[in-house]
């Protein structure tokens, strides 16, 4: 026999969730004039608001948006024949340096030390404490074996003597142009004020002076430019050794032998 259905049990079987709850609102709701419907009244925040470009600004961006390909062709198209410009010119200057180094075939100078006139080293006799002041008159020889290729000396070139890698005297290089198959002679005057040597310095020159051969250095840093027939190179520095024995350091002193290497970029 079947039980009768509750009425109550029926209405929790067709209606299993609870009913939905009204929206939250800022305000009490009012009631309509009919004063049968509610209305809520709803605040949202003022960027939540969408709002349409003005017509000003719709065209800005159709420009905008129009042209910035055509810039962007226009600056690649320019980064481009800047690119093939720089390359060009380095070809060409490479290609350039090629034919006239292979063309002219340039040789090195050759440099040398004819004469040596010293003074100013008589304190080392007597005492290891004086200071001095060296004085050299060097005698130059430049010899140029190029056939087509003329060197221009440049101002700003030093010339400096060493015993032992202590500094005793510099002077100047003269600026002047030698010519192709040309031999120059030049003297140049070589200075030092207030040289302190050490004991070990005094003691070695003095032996070496006593011995007859005293070993000197003599440093040359030219700056320097190749001219081949109406073509000039750029400054090259040009820097030149020579190891050189005296017999003394007086006005009297021979030289006993000598040997002089030059070095520079690229060329020698």
């Amino acid at each position: 026999m079947e039980h009768p259905i509750n009425p109550s049990e029926k209405t929790k079987l067709t209606h299993p969730f609870p009913p939905l709850s009204q929206p939250p609102c800022s305000h009490s709701p009012s009631t309509s004039s009919s004063g049968s419907v509610p209305v809520y009244m709803l605040q949202f925040p003022r960027d939540h608001v969408l709002k349409m470009p003005s017509e000003d600004v719709q065209q800005q961006y159709k420009n905008y948006t129009k042209y910035k390909p055509i810039q962007r062709r226009i600056q690649r198209g320019c980064c481009h024949c800047l690119c093939t410009s720089i390359c060009l010119i380095v070809i060409l200057l490479v290609t350039v340096g090629c034919i006239l180094y292979f063309g002219f075939r340039p040789k090195a100078p050759t440099y040398s030390l004819t004469n040596l006139s010293i003074s100013g080293f008589e304190p080392l006799l007597t005492s290891s404490v004086t200071p001095i002041d060296p004085s050299i008159v060097a005698t130059v020889k430049t010899e140029n074996p190029n056939k087509k290729l003329s060197i221009l000396y440049q101002t700003n070139g030093i010339v400096s003597v060493y015993f032992d890698s202590t500094y005793l005297c510099s002077g100047d290089w003269p600026s002047f142009r030698q010519g192709p198959q040309n031999v120059t002679i030049f003297e140049t005057n070589l200075t030092g004020s207030g040289i302190l040597l050490t004991a070990l310095n005094r003691d070695s020159i003095v032996k070496a002076e006593t011995n007859g051969s005293v070993p000197l250095t003599v440093y040359a840093k030219v700056p320097v430019k190749l001219k081949f027939s109406f073509i000039t190179s750029w400054v090259i520095t040009v820097r030149v050794t020579c190891d050189v024995a005296v017999t003394t350091l007086t006005s009297k002193a021979a030289i006993l032998s000598k040997k002089c290497h030059i070095k520079t970029h690229y060329l020698w």
